[in-house]
């Protein structure tokens, strides 16, 4: 039976995170129990009642509405010879100038709404929250919130004066949770490449973003346990306060910042892949020197799959189906999400797509910023915030690979349970 297929699953995933983590004797039973029960009844209030019509629609809408009034700039002004309807049926979309106007535009909403107080409204509830019902300290809780909405990078600037006296495990908990969701602006993006494959599809990213925040609370609980006294426990932080002077210096800003991310999402598009292709020419040549005329199949991101046939497995998926999703999970490992996302697209629109079931699960599995080229990212920012936890950042940062990724899992486990 698939739904109890999918809770065995999820139950293995949290023993994998304790067997993958420093396996302490003082195991937080309370937030992790918590946490799960959290994420499993936000997904279903989500996904299996009224309220899942009304919010997809809304999000969906949103979405729309920012993927429409980002891309109008690239079709009547900047870029109408590649941008137009015939260019782009006759040649294909401009994949790189579309990522740019959707991330600037959504960069510098964002930003408007934190200046004039929406997002950090939500943020402060959000904590205050989760602080509550899973016992973890204010600092923790405002940027696990804040990572629901912006970036790995922005949401520890809200904790900044405390992250450099954060707690080993309060720091491993917001590496965690950065690389286990993804942001707003990134969401609008992903929305727009698989809106074919599914028509709530803006709908579930926001959930799976959503719901992987306990999620990362859970594994990295069970991973570096809490063994001293965080400076915020059981206090409320202030968030820090915007530095904009109006609404117009706040969109400006958001476009310098999404114009930032636009680059680094290029750069790190063009190094990791060039790498992986530099790996996979020369395991190909390993492969032609063992196997002769059979060549062909050994490749980084065929190893990878290996690897996550088994946590794929985990979520729901039958065994005989877990190759494509497995390959996928590679490819968002090694690579990011965004790449695993356009072959999910290609996947879906081929002669063998993936079962609607099977695709939700998918979807939720590579809703995170978890891969090898965002812990870099991650590294650099939270070690700018604390200079002086950077040892510390260095010897967390494979661990928080893994527990992000593990978390992700969870979350496809989860959506298993109800699609």
């Amino acid at each position: 039976m698939p739904v109890v297929h999918s809770a065995f699953g999820y139950l293995l995933l949290l023993a994998l995170a304790w067997l993958l983590g420093r396996r302490s004797r003082r195991l937080p039973w309370k937030t992790v129990v918590v946490a799960t029960l959290l994420q499993v009844g936000v997904a279903g209030v989500l996904l299996r009642t009224g309220l899942r019509r009304v919010l997809f629609e809304l999000i969906g809408t949103l979405t729309e509405v920012l993927q429409t009034t980002a891309l109008q700039a690239n079709r009547s002004l900047l870029f109408v010879g590649v941008s137009n309807r015939r260019f782009t049926e006759t040649y294909g979309p401009m994949i790189a100038l579309e990522i740019m106007a959707i991330l600037v535009f959504v960069a510098a909403v964002a930003r408007l709404l934190y200046h004039y107080g929406v997002l950090p409204w939500l943020i402060a509830r959000l904590s205050r929250a989760m602080q509550a019902l899973l016992g973890i300290s204010a600092a923790e809780s405002v940027a696990v919130a804040a990572n629901i909405f912006l970036g790995m990078t922005e949401a520890p600037l809200l904790v900044r004066p405390y992250v450099a006296r954060m707690t080993e495990s309060e720091l491993f908990c917001l590496m965690t949770a950065g690389l286990a969701t993804i942001a707003g602006t990134v969401m609008v993006l992903y929305a727009s490449m698989l809106q074919q494959a599914h028509p709530d599809i803006a709908g579930h990213l926001f959930t799976a973003s959503l719901i992987s925040a306990p999620a990362a609370i859970a594994v990295a609980k069970l991973m570096v346990p809490e063994t001293g006294v965080p400076e915020t426990a059981g206090k409320r932080v202030t968030l820090w306060r915007e530095d904009t002077v109006n609404g117009i210096d706040a969109v400006t800003r958001g476009a310098a910042e999404g114009m930032q991310l636009v680059i680094n999402i290029i750069a790190m598009l063009i190094a990791f892949i060039g790498l992986v292709a530099l790996c996979n020419w020369g395991i190909g040549a390993l492969d032609r020197w063992v196997n002769g005329a059979q060549a062909g199949s050994w490749s980084l991101q065929a190893a990878a799959g290996w690897v996550f046939r088994p946590l794929v497995w985990l979520m729901g998926i039958p065994w005989s189906e877990t190759a494509p999703v497995a390959k996928l999970m590679g490819l968002k490992t090694i690579l990011n999400e965004f790449v695993a996302y356009v072959e999910l697209s290609a996947l879906m629109r081929g002669p063998h797509p993936l079962s609607e079931r099977h695709f939700l699960i998918t979807t939720y599995a590579l809703c995170g910023f978890a891969n090898f080229g965002s812990v870099a990212i991650l590294l650099g920012g939270v070690g700018g915030i604390a200079p002086s936890r950077r040892q510390d950042l260095a010897r967390l940062g494979l661990l928080s690979l893994i527990g992000g990724t593990l978390a992700t899992l969870l979350t496809g486990a989860v959506a298993g349970l109800y699609v």
